[in-house]
């Protein structure tokens, strides 16, 4: 899985490009941490070149709820399809998150 993180003045858009699978999860650690610290934005996941997303994938979803949550922000859900969205559905994360 690849991660680009864009951060203008306005908010902070991260794309997650693969599979995001428990593996994927662990090597995303370091960026997690560095979109923790830009909690203080509007954050916008980019899930356009997401092709699936595990447990692992969606805990990490949670966690940058929390952090944008903490700081008065959240949290967008942006080119959400196909397999991510019916993960979406089946786990009532659709809810949680404002989907676009």
């Amino acid at each position: 899985m690849e991660i680009k993180i864009q951060n203008n003045s306005e908010n902070v858009t991260v794309s997650f490009i693969g599979s995001f699978d428990t593996l994927a999860a662990e090597q995303a650690e370091p960026s997690v941490k560095e979109l923790e610290s830009l909690a203080s934005k509007p954050m916008i996941i980019d899930c356009d070149k997401l092709d699936y997303v595990a447990s692992s994938g969606l805990r990490v979803f949670l966690r940058l709820r929390k952090a944008t949550a903490a700081q008065g922000q959240q949290i967008t859900l942006q080119n959400v399809g196909g397999n991510v969205m019916e993960v979406l559905k089946v786990t009532h994360f659709d809810r949680m998150f404002i989907i676009k």
